[in-house]
């Protein structure tokens, strides 16, 4: 019986991955499944995959099936630049005014929200899009992201880590490893499996930085990035560390995510 792995093919997670498969750690009896964090959420959430790096918001609201894997998640330091609002107005003069939000993302749509209306006081109006960069003022994340931040000088861009960091303090936890709950006790038939892979998940969070710059070669993001600048992102944006501040600024965006209506 194989673990089924939800893999977002995300710049953010890639550190991760290239580890487990450079080092074989991605044996025969873990199977990958492709996609988005809103694919997973949703895969995840209807017993599809057992585990996979997916949304905080998407643990958050429903505990009573998942477990996360501690010690580790995909978070920013004081800035992402991978969760990215784009627009042609100044905040404050968002009231009202209609965001694209991309359909990728269940997070972010979260995090965008209680910034807007709980710490600006502001009421936009909200539509997935599948184009959202063709709207005034609009959601992307991930490698999207990444991209249209160099592409769009004549936009307005706030990143949405800094905005939290801002107000809060805090880091912001954009996904955990989240695990069904029902292969995490020693009944499971996958709880052996399972075991072994939380130990090579945080393996690979730690050892990541020596492929560094071994995993630059070839990577598709130097089409519209310098190679400093995905290795700043990897370094500088990005902790896979889950400490304890982590989990505080998971329960204050938890109480702000219960207070949105």
């Amino acid at each position: 019986m194989k673990l089924k792995v939800g893999w977002i093919q995300y710049a953010n997670v890639y550190p991760i991955f290239y580890v487990l498969e450079k080092e074989g750690l991605l044996t025969e009896d873990i199977h990958l499944v492709k996609g988005v964090p809103s694919q997973l959420n949703w895969a995840l959430r209807n017993d599809l995959i057992d585990l996979s790096p997916s949304s905080s918001v998407e643990y958050l609201l429903n505990q009573e099936i998942y477990d996360y894997v501690d010690g580790i998640c995909i978070s920013s330091k004081e800035y992402v630049q991978s969760v990215l609002f784009f627009t042609d107005y100044d905040l404050k003069a968002l009231d009202g005014k209609k965001i694209l939000l991309t359909a990728e993302s269940a997070t972010s749509h979260f995090l965008l929200r209680i910034i807007l209306e709980k710490f600006l006081g502001l009421k936009p109006e909200y539509d997935i899009s599948a184009a959202p960069w063709t709207g005034q003022s609009f959601l992307l994340i991930g490698d999207d992201a990444l991209k249209y931040r160099k592409i769009l000088n004549n936009k307005k861009i706030y990143d949405l880590a800094n905005l939290w960091y801002k107000h809060t303090g805090l880091p912001f936890v954009f996904a955990l490893w989240i695990v069904r709950k029902e292969i995490t006790g020693p009944d499971s038939e996958l709880y052996g499996v399972y075991t072994k892979f939380k130990e090579k998940l945080l393996y690979a969070k730690d050892k990541w930085i020596e492929y560094a710059h071994e995993m630059l070669k070839d990577y598709y993001l130097k089409k519209f990035m310098t190679e400093e600048e995905i290795l700043f992102y990897w370094k500088e944006n990005m902790d896979y560390n889950l400490t304890e501040m982590h989990k505080k600024s998971l329960t204050l965006f938890s109480s702000y995510i219960n207070s949105l209506k």
